[in-house]
C-alpha cells in the first residue's frame, strides 16, 4: 500500500491508486475483445459452397448404367440402394427389414384415415311428387336443348 505521500490526487478527486479493468471470466483483456465495426467472420461462408442436403441430393440422383438379364439398365443411386436394400432384407437381415418397413409406411400409399364427407339423401320421392317438384325445371331445359 502507498503512503499519503505517494498518493497523487486525479482530475475527479480520487485519490487512491489508478484502478485496473477487472479480466477474469466473461472479461477478457482489451487487446482481445472483439473489435468495434468488424465482424466476428470477417471471410463468411465461402461461395459456391453447398448444404447436406443438397450434396446427398447430388449424389443420389446421380445415374449408372448397369446390366440386368442381359439388358442395359439406367439405374439411379438411390434405387440401386434401395433394390440392395430389399435383398438384404429379404435374406433375412433385420435392420434391413426394419428400414423396409419404415420406406413402405412413408412411401405406399395408404387408404384415408376419415372419410371425406357424407351424402344426405332427402326421403323418397313418388314419381308424380318428383315431377311436379323438378318435372317443370327439366322439361323446359329439355325444350331448349331441342
Amino acid at each position: 500500500m502507498q503512503s499519503d505521500d505517494e498518493q497523487r490526487i486525479d482530475d475527479q478527486g480520487y485519490d487512491g491508486p489508478p484502478i485496473e479493468p477487472r479480466i477474469g471470466y466473461k472479461t477478457p483483456p482489451k487487446e482481445h475483445q472483439f473489435k468495434k465495426g468488424r465482424s466476428g467472420n470477417p471471410k463468411g461462408r465461402p461461395k459456391g459452397t453447398q448444404s447436406h442436403a443438397k450434396i446427398a441430393q447430388k449424389v443420389l440422383s446421380e445415374t449408372h448404367v448397369l446390366s440386368e438379364n442381359g439388358r442395359k439398365e439406367i439405374r439411379t443411386t438411390m434405387e440401386l440402394v434401395i433394390l440392395k436394400l430389399r435383398q438384404l432384407a429379404f435374406s433375412g437381415n433385420n435392420r434391413a427389414n426394419k428400414l423396409m418397413d419404415k420406406l413402405a409406411a412413408e412411401y405406399d400409399p395408404q387408404k384415408p384415415k376419415n372419410r371425406a364427407g357424407r351424402l344426405v339423401v332427402p326421403g323418397r320421392l313418388t314419381p308424380e311428387s318428383w315431377e311436379q317438384q323438378f318435372g317443370a325445371d327439366v322439361s323446359a331445359k329439355q325444350g331448349k336443348d331441342e
